[in-house]
């Protein structure tokens, strides 16, 4: 299983699903009536759907890796940024590893 901490900028990534915390969360924001809930698993299904082939684009000052996607939401193009927090949700698309 790949481990989010070895990513480094540039690295190519495939993401997978979305991450379980995001999908009980979605499901939390549903129950207690939440306007728009859900967001970033919505987000992260458009791009799993569209573009789920992302770069690595910054790493924080604590070790987090980041990518940003643009993709079409509403027949608008949007750009997210948005931080891997998991280990399960994603594996390398190239052959580079850590």
């Amino acid at each position: 299983m790949p481990d989010r901490s070895t990513l480094k900028i540039g690295d190519t990534i495939r993401l997978l699903n979305v991450p379980e915390g995001d999908m009980q969360q979605r499901k939390q924001e549903i129950a207690k009536g939440i306007e728009n809930p859900g967001w970033t698993a919505n987000i992260l299904e458009l791009i799993i759907a569209q573009q789920p082939i992302v770069e690595i684009d910054t790493i924080t000052e604590f070790g987090q890796p980041w990518f940003t996607a643009t993709i079409s939401v509403n027949g608008q193009l949007e750009e997210h940024n948005l931080a891997i927090i998991d280990n399960e949700s994603w594996d390398f698309h190239t052959n580079k590893m850590p």
